[in-house]
């Protein structure tokens, strides 16, 4: 049996952020401040997604009701997320105000907790190195970029868990209370941000850690008793509140059923209901592999690392090597194996493994920056960082031509020539990863800065709202005679009563304005009522951009409409 042996045997790129300082290191500084300040770049774009303005209509309706237990939905029982990230939202809408920023700020806060404990694990297992490697390659996979400008749940999770895992592992090497208090309220905290099923990846990665070590012993220590208790301690506000709001009303209709209890939602059909498909919501569709070629983009531009790296890892096991650590393989791949034998799958699911691949991931990377060996590396890092610039390129022509074209086309050729001058120097392999780290930045910057701005503009609940909070009388009211998205009311500065266009009709109330879409419309043309347009929006209804809408010659045929009326 052999060891595998992560000592360093060239030089180290340092052996602590103050040693990146030096000249010579300076290029791994200034693409660690470009990829953090990369995640924080879309904190002020308007949602162009629904969940955003779903949750932060809950927060917001949190700190207006001073009601910080029930879950309230346009004035109805809403049962489909536990409450830690509506408390973080609306602990921040009551610091901030509300607005997108003070929406996004709690999650952007949870993510770069995930970064931070992703360097303290991989560093306390592997070195700097390999831990500024691993942070910097979270920092520049593509979803985690994405969901930290369309903030959901996986944010949050991805520092929960990851901080649950970090101080759960000091608590296997030696007792301490303060691990064990920090690494149970962070788990429980996880549970109460997306359901019990976040204890898998936690609770596995440390008995994985056991179990290919042999240290059976070690999991019967009270230690772990003692965490199990602190753990279901800790989630009972959410307990709690769903059994105020729920388990005591069984005559609540949530789902068009009676008889909903809160906590068996939260126990069993929030998350494991889902994966068998037996729960209140449900999904037909099931694809094995969706995830396999879903992390082809969204752990881009490092997809094909993590498989080589994870094929490597195992590998190793198989042959009886003995690895470094198990936390980063057991946390992540049981977890990736449950995910895609269940028929719930959204393309966001996985992030919050991201951190355990970026480790994963780092390790391989640092090997071959040691060895020498970089021949595949190379080869799948510079076509990755091709394809990447090709698909800029095409949106750039086909999509959208950016008003600095300048700007960018000097940006594109400093890249391309950094990339080929790259094979005529030295250190080619540490060079051609922080080109990678640069191509993933400027992809995100063009979408961040062009395609995300040119979404909004075909957003028509999105610029209902700006218009209103602009151009109409404080004193009118705003009515919505369709389930418009729900970043039209986020977005209002005023109250949004939902009625149906008839009662719209029957008063005629002139001190009210009226948003429609197209099929009322022609409905009031065609039954020949009276009204006056105020303005109308160019509305692209999908979540997903599709050939069509990025074809700037076709995108007018996937577009709805909003009106705003008066009567």
């Amino acid at each position: 049996m052999s060891v595998d042996n992560p000592n360093l045997s060239v030089p180290a790129i340092g052996a602590s952020f103050k040693d990146i300082l030096t000249a010579e290191k300076r290029p791994w500084l200034i693409v660690l401040v470009l990829a953090i300040a990369i995640n924080i770049a879309g904190i002020t774009t308007d949602f162009f997604t629904n969940d955003p303005g779903l949750y932060g209509l809950i927060a917001r309706n949190m700190v207006q009701s001073h009601n910080y237990t029930d879950l309230i939905y346009r004035g109805k029982d809403w049962l489909d997320k536990p409450h830690f990230p509506f408390w973080m939202v609306a602990l921040s809408f009551k610091v901030f105000g509300v607005g997108t920023v003070a929406y996004k700020l709690p999650g952007l806060l949870f993510y770069f907790m995930s970064v931070v404990y992703t360097y303290k694990l991989a560093k306390k297992f592997y070195g700097f190195d390999t831990a500024l490697i691993a942070i910097l390659i979270l920092l520049t996979a593509q979803h985690t970029i994405m969901s930290n400008t369309d903030v959901r749940a996986e944010p949050y999770i991805m520092g929960l868990l990851m901080g649950s895992v970090y101080h759960f592992y000091k608590l296997k090497e030696k007792f301490s209370i303060a691990d064990l208090l920090i690494a149970s309220l962070f788990a429980a905290c996880a549970v109460m941000t997306k359901g019990i099923y976040l204890l898998i990846p936690i609770g596995f990665a440390i008995i994985g850690d056991y179990l290919f070590k042999k240290d059976f012993k070690g999991l019967f220590q009270w230690r772990w008793l003692m965490a199990v208790v602190l753990v279901a301690l800790f989630t009972l506000p959410e307990i709690y509140t769903l059994y105020i709001q729920f388990d005591i009303h069984p005559e609540k209709v949530v789902f068009n059923h009676t008889h909903v209890s809160g906590i068996k939602w939260f126990l069993w059909d929030s998350q494991f209901g889902r994966f068998s498909n037996t729960g209140y919501i449900i999904r037909p569709d099931r694809d094995y592999f969706f995830f396999l070629h879903t992390l082809l983009w969204a752990f881009a531009p490092w997809a094909f690392l993590l498989y080589y790296s994870l094929f490597i890892s195992i590998k190793k096991i198989v042959k009886g090597v003995v690895l470094v650590e198990y936390i980063t393989l057991s946390g992540s791949l049981l977890m990736l194996i449950i995910f895609s034998v269940s028929q719930f799958q959204l393309p966001f699911y996985t992030n919050i493994l991201f951190p355990f691949f970026a480790i994963i991931t780092a390790v391989y990377v640092k090997q071959v920056f040691d060895d020498g060996k970089s021949k595949v590396f190379i080869i799948v890092q510079y076509v990755t960082c091709i394809v990447l610039m090709i698909l800029v390129g095409a949106l750039i022509f086909y999509f959208y031509i950016p008003l600095n074209m300048r700007g960018y086309t000097a940006f594109a050729g400093g890249m391309c020539g950094t990339l080929f001058g790259s094979f005529f120097r030295k250190r080619v392999v540490r060079k051609v990863f922080l080109l990678t780290c640069g191509v993933a930045i400027f992809v995100n910057a063009y979408l961040i800065v062009e395609i995300y701005r040119v979404l909004l503009f075909y957003k028509g609940d999105v610029n209902a709202a700006h218009y209103i909070n602009k151009n109409v009388n404080a004193d009118k009211k705003v009515i919505a005679s369709f389930e418009v998205p729900d970043a039209f009311e986020f977005y209002t500065n005023r109250p949004v009563s939902f009625v149906n266009i008839d009662s719209v009709i029957a008063k005629k109330n002139k001190n009210e304005v009226v948003l429609v879409e197209d099929t009322l419309l022609k409905n009031l043309f065609k039954n020949n009522i009276p009204f006056k347009l105020l303005k109308s929006f160019d509305n692209y209804p999908n979540e997903n951009l599709t050939k069509q809408f990025l074809l700037k010659d076709e995108r007018n045929k996937t577009l709805n409409h909003y009106f705003l009326i008066f009567f």
